[in-house]
């Protein structure tokens, strides 16, 4: 009976950390995906160059593009480097129980900031609402439009 008891208020214990696990998997991944929008809108302002971020929802990665300065457009665009690894900026964010549930940003899967940090869709048109990545547990990082914030709630 004792072992029973046990056993019991460690499957307990062991429940309650793998709670905690997978919502630290998901708020690492929404912060993950609120640095790289940022980052680009940072670049993109301060370099007076367009960048885009693209969603792959069915592969659980984003990719974040510079507008070429000698080559303008987004037909031209180059992948933006990663300031740590110095490789294209190519984030993977599912792991275990964190997954991109769905990306809506003007009813496509990628953003584009200007030089005034200004958020407009895939076909180069302003947001009008804001534009909405869902992550796996109900988190969502918010791109606001016209101002461009990027929150997590």
């Amino acid at each position: 009976m004792v072992v029973l008891v046990v056993l019991a208020i460690l499957s307990g214990i062991a429940m309650t950390s793998l709670n905690g696990l997978t919502s630290s998997q998901q708020n690492v991944a929404a912060t993950r995906i609120r640095s790289a929008l940022v980052h680009a809108q940072l670049w993109a302002m301060g370099s007076n160059n367009s960048t885009w971020v693209e969603f792959d929802v069915s592969n659980d990665r984003l990719s974040v593009f510079v507008e070429d300065p000698t080559n303008p457009g987004k037909a031209n665009r180059l992948s933006l480097l990663d300031p740590l690894t110095r490789s294209a900026m190519t984030i993977q964010v599912g792991h275990g129980a964190a997954e991109l549930q769905s990306a809506s940003l003007g009813s496509t899967n990628e953003v584009q900031f200007d030089a005034f940090g200004v958020p407009y869709n895939a076909n180069g048109v302003e947001l009008t609402t804001d534009g909405m990545i869902g992550i796996t547990g109900g988190l969502v990082v918010r791109i606001t439009a016209t101002t461009g914030l990027v929150t997590i709630e």
